[in-house]
């Protein structure tokens, strides 16, 4: 009986969830038409994709020197990204992308076999694009709002380090994740906005630390 209900209840979490409507974000992708269009970003460069944690990066203050695109727009599942991969990423042929997407979907109830099988799409269609391009995949971070989530965060960012794992061609930062969280669970609030879901200022110099050795620029 037991194993039949284990067995039951990893069914269930493997049922896929609609995807959102994509079309939520036209405008915003939208603005990044029009960005281009007054000021052709060069191809080969590095671009900063993802959901809002990539959004309310402050590039320059952040990362001071390194010349980037921030393509993130708050609240994206992977499968936004997919839709509009060819307009956020894939026209850039960047060298290097710095990912961080996912929370939002196992959020919104994703099994991480949904995820990870969008995630293969996004990597797929940007090797093809780019060859020798370099992904560097951000974990997923704990946060205090998103708490009730905290194992099948880990279960995704499980999933990722295995990608990377297997790809040369990827990084995976875990300390997007761990640096983010006490052995005990608990947070360090003055890491995160007042919402407890985004960044603080201090959050993002955990970002600077583990990203920058990591972009070519700094190498």
């Amino acid at each position: 009986m037991l194993r039949l209900i284990a067995f039951l209840a990893l069914a269930v979490s493997a049922i896929a969830a609609p995807d959102p409507d994509p079309a939520r974000f036209a405008k915003e992708i939208d603005a990044f038409d029009a960005q281009d269009a007054k000021s052709p970003p060069k191809k080969g460069g590095i671009v900063f994709a993802g959901s809002s944690s990539i959004r309310m990066l402050k590039l320059p203050k952040v990362f001071p020197g390194i010349e980037a695109l921030n393509r993130g727009f708050g609240g994206a599942h992977i499968s936004d990204m997919n839709h509009y991969l060819d307009r956020v990423l894939l026209r850039y042929e960047p060298s290097t992308v710095v990912f961080y997407c996912g929370t939002n979907d196992v959020w919104a109830k994703k099994p991480p076999e949904q995820v990870e099988e969008d995630f293969n799409e996004l990597r797929e269609r940007l090797f093809k694009r780019s060859p020798k391009a370099e992904l560097i995949i951000l974990a997923i971070r704990p946060s205090p709002a998103r708490k009730s989530i905290l194992e099948i965060e880990r279960t995704m960012n499980g999933r990722f380090a295995k990608i990377a794992d297997a790809d040369p061609r990827i990084t995976y930062v875990p300390g997007t994740a761990d640096r983010f969280i006490e052995e005990d669970e608990t947070f360090d609030r003055s890491l995160f906005a007042k919402d407890g879901l985004h960044m603080s200022d201090k959050g993002y110099e955990i970002w600077k630390e583990l990203i920058t050795p990591l972009l070519p620029e700094a190498k």
